[in-house]
């Protein structure tokens, strides 16, 4: 912690400390805005892939045919 106020008094005594803060800013904000954009990516995902869980669950629930007949000791038939 101590190095970063060595630095800022080497550049305030240099008198380039407004271009070392601003590039300190653009470093924050540039982490900031990189980790805002993978959080909310990542819960747009989790919801999408959520949604689609329960949307196959659902239709598993209801049971709808994929294939065949409901008739117990039917084989398989094509559709009509």
């Amino acid at each position: 912690m101590i190095w970063v106020l060595i630095v800022l008094l080497l550049a305030a005594a240099a008198g380039i400390l407004g271009a070392v803060i601003k590039v300190a800013a653009v470093l924050v904000l540039s982490f900031v805005l990189a980790f805002l954009v993978l959080v909310v990516g990542g819960y747009y995902y989790v919801r999408r892939r959520f949604r689609r869980f329960l949307r196959e669950a659902e239709r598993e629930r209801c049971g709808y045919p994929t294939s065949g007949t409901k008739r117990p000791g039917a084989g398989p038939e094509l559709p009509r």
